[in-house]
């Protein structure tokens, strides 16, 4: 009961998955929760009692708050909190539908919402902490127009002022927040190929490994940046500035 608890979000593949191994490695009792459980319990098979999965769509309102008591009723506190869940599909603004699948409305619900919705049921339990810790994983399209991809561009910048407004306001609870904008990651959130195709536009040469952007996260999430909030720190190859 006196390990670091931390929640992913998100967690059942890609940059969650590889933030829960990480976690878990340097003892951590880590959550995740998705929507499809056969991923996330892929995800802490080998934790044993330090892992605990809770299935759920985080764009229904509900799932926020099971999600976050669940944590605190199976291991009795909450330290970490990295919000990853994300939605990503494309379409320009004029053929982008309101509400529905894929949707702008969705994109924010997500993207935007969600992690607002859990950052509130989470603050008495990381204030209790002492040194509670959220990160919220953006994106380069934070931060760098891409044209057909409005909704997850306007929705991952949103959450980033969102994350600076907490900082400001949860500094005197000792909560820090910081965010990771990764480049274009090897996950499933892209399309078969797509991800590598991507790769020529990174100064690096390369696409990313969902396991650089967990080390970026386990080091904002560490005692080793105590005194960082407010801050981004880009896990990008270089994309941003290219």
């Amino acid at each position: 009961m006196s390990k670091r608890v931390a929640l992913i979000t998100g967690g059942g593949t890609g940059i969650g998955r590889a933030t829960a191994h990480e976690l878990a490695a340097r003892g951590y009792s880590v959550v995740v929760c998705g929507r499809r459980e056969e991923l996330l319990a892929a995800a802490i098979e080998n934790l044993g009692q330090s892992g605990l999965a809770i299935a759920g769509d985080l764009a229904e309102p509900d799932t926020a708050r099971r999600v976050v008591e669940g944590t605190v009723d199976h291991f009795g506190r909450l330290d970490l909190l990295v919000n990853n869940a994300a939605l990503y599909a494309g379409s320009p603004v004029l053929q982008c539908d309101a509400d529905g699948e894929g949707s702008w409305q969705h994109h924010f619900e997500l993207n935007l919402h969600a992690p607002w919705r859990v950052c509130r049921l989470a603050h008495p339990h990381l204030k209790a902490s002492g040194s509670g810790v959220v990160i919220n994983v953006l994106s380069t399209l934070a931060h760098k127009a891409m044209a057909g991809v409005s909704a997850y561009c306007a929705s991952k910048a949103a959450l980033e002022m969102l994350g600076r407004c907490l900082a400001l306001e949860w500094a005197e609870d000792s909560i820090r927040v910081n965010s990771v904008s990764p480049g274009v990651v090897d996950t499933p959130i892209h399309e078969p190929g797509a991800a590598q195709a991507m790769a020529p536009a990174h100064p690096l040469g390369r696409i990313g490994q969902p396991g650089e952007v967990a080390r970026a996260i386990v080091f904002l999430a560490s005692d080793e940046s105590g005194w960082t909030t407010g801050a981004n720190l880009d896990v990008d190859g270089g994309i941003r500035i290219a």
